[in-house]
């Protein structure tokens, strides 16, 4: 039975609803700086498309592709055709599958760019990572951003004061744009090849938002990010579930879903299932790899 637009309507906004509340819990909104997330996070509920222009990487993308800021709706609705086409238009079953993909066009920066500047729940994504990085960092603390795409979370942090972000992505047209356009307009930035190892025990904060579902072995990515995670850091990641993979996700990363969990679950404590997670003290990298 096809789910009608009301019902998905409502079951996304009781997910928002209870996630916000965890997250509350856990990081509460005090002080005049949480007073200003909360009302940041209610201005975006009414104003969704219009809300916080700022948080937009899209002056950025337009600089880099010598396009008017006016002209940037046509050429994104241009750029960003036949994505699913040319995933399909070959086997997409190994690394080095998904990695030619990615260095044969830049439709993803077109893409999260218009996501940054118009979608309410990429925007609402935003505000969460800022709220967690103020309650759980301090300012010179490292933050991994893996997976970055275009670098939006990586852009609003060190905006916000954040000054040791380290961007990490496959060898990409996107890796490239955040390397020669946002290292050279945000100082605080670095990027880092995610294929290459990551040293154990250092980040505060690792955001993994939107990458897992579109690699062929996130089990053994998330190995690597809570090894490189220290002890009562903080790893956000968003992995959609079966009903809400598209056809640029990779069926392995769906079939390894659950035990991406799973683990995450023994060896962390658990704020907001299948979102937010804290490194147990006692993790040994070691021992996750024969987990």
């Amino acid at each position: 039975m096809v789910r009608t637009t009301p019902e998905v309507t409502m079951k996304t906004l009781r997910n928002l609803v209870r996630r916000f509340l965890l997250i509350a819990e856990c990081f509460p909104y005090h002080g005049i700086r949480g007073k200003l997330l909360l009302s940041a996070q209610m201005f975006l509920r009414l104003f969704p498309r219009w809300a916080f222009p700022s948080m937009s990487i899209i002056p950025l993308v337009c600089h880099t592709k010598n396009v008017a800021a006016n002209e940037f709706i046509g050429r994104y609705q241009r750029e960003t055709q036949g994505f699913e086409e040319l995933w399909q238009s070959r086997h997409r079953t190994t690394e080095q599958d998904i990695a030619h993909f990615y260095q044969e066009h830049d439709k993803d920066i077109w893409r999260q760019a218009y996501l940054s500047r118009y979608d309410y729940l990429y925007k609402k994504k935003l505000l969460w990572v800022l709220h967690v990085a103020y309650q759980s960092c301090r300012k010179d603390d490292p933050i991994l951003d893996y997976g970055c795409g275009a670098g939006a979370a990586s852009h609003l942090l060190i905006a916000k004061g954040f000054g040791n972000v380290e961007a990490a992505d496959i060898p990409s047209q996107t890796l490239e744009f955040v390397s020669k356009e946002l290292v050279s307009s945000l100082h605080a930035l670095h990027t880092i090849d995610a294929t290459l190892h990551l040293q154990e025990n250092l980040y505060a904060l690792i955001l993994a938002l939107d990458c897992l579902e579109h690699t062929v072995e996130p089990l053994a990515i998330t190995k690597r990010l809570l090894s490189a995670l220290r002890p009562g850091g903080i790893l956000m990641t968003t992995f959609p579930k079966e009903e809400d993979f598209s056809s640029t996700h990779t069926r392995k990363a769906q079939e390894e879903r659950p035990a991406v969990f799973a683990f995450l679950a023994q060896h962390c404590d658990t704020i907001v299932p299948e979102f937010l997670y804290r490194k147990n003290a006692d993790f040994s990298g070691k021992r996750s790899t024969s987990a």
